[in-house]
């Protein structure tokens, strides 16, 4: 405890050069991750021409992915900080990412339904909804405890890291769920 104690204190106080140091490379990898994102998004160009509804909704879907991934690593981080081990945390985690993702799921599907009226759309989505926040929720357990094993400092890493993989997934997701239903 008085490790983790010790480092979280340093890097609260550590000067900007040191800072950057320790936050650019990730935020690096994560602009990689933006640029491969955009290639994935562009490999299912003609779906998109297909059913344009389609595009409405990617920013939903990789937002509501990173929102509880986000919440999940916090959750694992906070408890890694003062000597929680990993598995008291996971079985809770992955039931509250499941029903989370069926909850913003649920609440989704009849909103699409009657604002666009499409059920196909309003289906892929929903169904990528759950599927990507459940995906998000081991993410964003397994990156934190995977970076402390290496010795790095699980919160100058996990955010961009998670985010750029969570991205990846929830486009891969969204589309491949799309092709299956909709187009």
């Amino acid at each position: 405890f008085l490790a983790a104690s010790r480092r979280a204190r340093s890097a609260s106080e550590e000067p900007v050069r040191r800072r950057l140091w320790h936050r650019l490379p990730w935020l690096a990898l994560g602009l990689a991750g933006a640029m491969l994102s955009a290639g994935i998004v562009s490999s299912f160009e003609e779906q998109l021409r297909t059913e344009v509804l389609l595009a409405f909704f990617l920013p939903a879907v990789v937002y509501m992915a990173d929102a509880v991934g986000t919440q999940t690593e916090t959750v694992v981080i906070r408890g890694m900080a003062v000597g929680v081990p990993l598995r008291r945390i996971v079985g809770r985690e992955l039931a509250s990412g499941l029903v989370i993702g069926a909850l913003i799921a649920m609440a989704f599907l009849p909103f699409a339904l009657v604002v666009w009226g499409d059920a196909n759309v309003a289906a892929a989505v929903a169904v990528a909804l759950f599927v990507s926040c459940s995906i998000a929720t081991i993410v964003a357990m397994l990156l934190p405890y995977g970076l402390s094993r290496l010795g790095r400092d699980p919160a100058f890493g996990s955010g961009p890291l998670a985010t750029v993989i969570q991205d990846l997934l929830s486009i891969l997701v969204y589309f491949s769920v799309a092709v299956a239903l909709v187009t």
